[in-house]
């Protein structure tokens, strides 16, 4: 599943975070270190809102144990950087064959694991054919089915071989998908072993989770001992530990009390842009909404430009792709901001009495968001229900169940179109066509191609009105002066830790 769960969608960067230092430093800045001496035995507490439900990233849905634990404590074959660009982790170096369905992967020959095991061929091999077994509990499997085999001709050599060509596949292996844990590797929900910068130490439920430095790592060290997650679910708290000083980096989702930083010596705010994409979903087997007419009513009823003024940051985007991805394409024109249009569909669909739908949300999003969505709705006819769920519950509910008629939710993953027309998703294009240009953008033999098959995909995906995109998220952070080094792009999936300094005074 390709889903976030977070604080708020105006600042955007998955854990909310809120970070703590154990030493501080006049020198500040934002991914880069700005200059000075940093404190290598420091530590830096980062306030996290939703804690993950199990830290076996194998077998847990959603991306906020991935964001957690991918490049810090595991590691997989391949990386990619804040822009989506992919280079060697655990393999050195690779080769794809002409036909595109051969992948040939050097592993690098000083990696280990936590306690020193060397890392083999074998738990590569392991660890990639557990994900792709027909009986597979890995969520994010799908992303590496067309694998059809895996093999290790050498003890420093592992072969993939595809059913057929994947042009997504070296992205997809950087995910969660793609990790290495040890050949029969148990005890993973409460002792992640992997092969990163950093050592998981523990996790007190309910409280923290941290990580430290792992000082036997075979690439550059990270730059601080100590990372503590802590979790704090309320935006005022979060808010009430940067300004004291409690924290060093915090995202606060209200823009009132981010603006309230600028121009303060002793802080930056940080932007970044990501590939969130707050999405309202149809759920299109429920009486009314089955009908297209419907569908794009709901759309044009809602004036995107309007809540994005509300959360006071946020970009239009009209389909589920983001700028980053490389097959963006604006379609904000697609069911423009029209409340006569809307009502005039509904009365064509039978609905010019009314409607009533229900709108399932987690309640980890701010209350304005539905507010907003359900006060845009009832201007054109629509009486809209909120239901506000604890996000484990909204996961059995409506990603599972699929017990909603609207639903409000983060889908945070780049480069995840394909999700839509997997069978039994919680929502998508149920159309034939739909199915073809993914599979068409799956296999292109080029980037071209495939671009061009992604891009039809997602203005099929608009004009079908599987869904609303309501906004792109974007990333803002609050840092202490003295903080360096944390990421500010697309760091819902992924954050690194490593390059973090605290400066000292």
């Amino acid at each position: 599943m390709k889903i976030r769960s977070f604080a708020a969608v105006a600042v955007v960067t998955g854990l909310a975070l809120a970070a703590c230092g154990s030493d501080g430093g006049d020198a500040g800045g934002g991914p880069a270190s700005s200059g000075g001496r940093a404190n290598p035995d420091a530590t830096v507490t980062i306030g996290a809102v939703l804690e993950p439900t199990s830290l076996d990233i194998t077998r847990t849905s959603g991306v906020a144990v991935g964001q957690i634990l991918l490049g810090n404590v595991y590691e997989g074959l391949l990386k990619r950087d804040q822009k989506g660009v992919v280079s060697p982790a655990l393999a050195t170096a690779y080769r794809i064959s002409p036909d595109g369905r051969t992948y040939t992967f050097t592993l690098a020959g000083n990696a280990a694991f936590q306690d020193g095991a060397p890392v083999r061929a074998a738990d590569v091999v392991s660890s990639l054919t557990r994900v792709i077994a027909p009986a597979s509990t890995n969520p994010h499997a799908s992303d590496l089915a067309s694998i059809s085999a895996v093999a290790s001709p050498d003890p420093h050599t592992v072969v993939l071989t595809l059913k057929e060509r994947d042009s997504g596949l070296l992205f997809n292996l950087t995910g969660p998908a793609g990790v290495v844990v040890r050949e029969g590797a148990t005890g993973l929900d409460g002792h992640p072993d992997g092969t990163g910068p950093f050592r998981f130490d523990s996790w007190r439920r309910g409280d923290s989770i941290t990580l430290v430095r792992n000082d036997a790592y075979r690439g550059p060290k990270a730059k601080v001992a100590r990372v503590v997650f802590r979790y704090l679910t309320d935006t005022n708290a979060q808010n009430n530990a940067v300004r004291t000083g409690q924290v060093d980096i915090g995202v606060i989702s209200d823009n009132d009390l981010v603006e309230a930083y600028r121009g303060n010596p002793k802080f930056v705010i940080a932007e970044g842009t990501t590939t969130d994409k707050f999405t309202l979903a149809f759920n299109q087997d429920r009486g009314p909404l089955a009908d297209v007419r419907v569908r794009h009513a709901i759309r044009q009823g809602i004036d995107k430009d309007g809540l994005i003024k509300v959360l006071g940051a946020g970009t239009r985007i009209g389909s589920p792709v983001p700028p980053l991805d490389p097959w963006y394409e604006d379609l904000t024109s697609i069911d423009r901001h029209d409340p006569a249009s809307a009502r005039r569909l509904l009365a064509q669909a039978g609905h010019g009495g009314g409607l009533r739908l229900g709108l399932t949300i987690p309640n980890i999003y701010p209350p304005s968001i539905g507010d907003y969505v359900t006060s845009q709705l009832r201007e054109i006819g629509v009486t809209v229900e909120v239901r506000r769920v604890e996000f484990p519950a909204w996961l059995t509910g409506v990603y599972t169940k699929h017990d909603y008629d609207l639903s409000i939710v983060d889908h945070a993953e780049a480069r995840d179109l394909a999700f839509y027309v997997k069978p039994g998703y919680y929502f998508g294009d149920r159309s034939p066509q739909a199915r073809d240009l993914a599979k068409a953008g799956a296999t292109a033999a080029s980037d071209t191609d495939r671009n061009t098959a992604l891009r039809g995909l997602a203005r099929r995906y608009s004009e079908d009105a599987i869904a609303d995109w309501l906004l792109l998220g974007k990333a803002r952070q609050v840092a202490r002066v003295g903080v360096t080094g944390y990421p500010t792009n697309n760091v819902s999936a992924v954050y690194d830790l490593s390059k973090i300094e605290v400066l000292k005074s």
